[in-house]
């Protein structure tokens, strides 16, 4: 169990290694998105969690918009610290997000990300 444990904990260690370094590289909002859905090692979360989490937005009176834009533009030290949330967490529920959006409605997308 505890080599279970060990590779889980050293693949989201990667996986958050992989997102510093995309985020460093792309630097606006439009650009990070982007890479965030070509991305192949994250994808759609369960929408059960995604809806789960969103309840939890709401009980804590986060607007979930605002997060998904600022876990995009605000560094990550920053970002754990204003909303006290795992930033990698974040981004892998924000690729749900934008996945959802785009795919319902394109216009909200593009406003969204610009």
């Amino acid at each position: 169990m505890t080599d279970i444990l060990n590779f889980l904990h050293y693949k989201n260690e990667k996986l958050e290694s992989e997102l510093n370094k995309l985020f460093e590289r792309a630097n606006s909002p439009v650009s990070r998105v982007d890479a965030l859905l070509e991305n192949k090692a994250l994808q759609l979360e369960d929408h059960k969690l995604f809806l789960a989490f969103l309840a939890y937005l709401a009980q804590q009176n986060i607007e979930a918009k605002r997060l998904f834009q600022d876990v995009l533009r605000l560094p990550k030290h920053q970002f754990e610290s204003e909303y006290e949330m795992n930033w990698a967490q974040v981004i892998k529920l924000s690729v749900t997000f934008f996945t959802i959006l785009r795919d319902n409605d394109l216009n909200s997308y593009k406003q969204f990300i610009d």
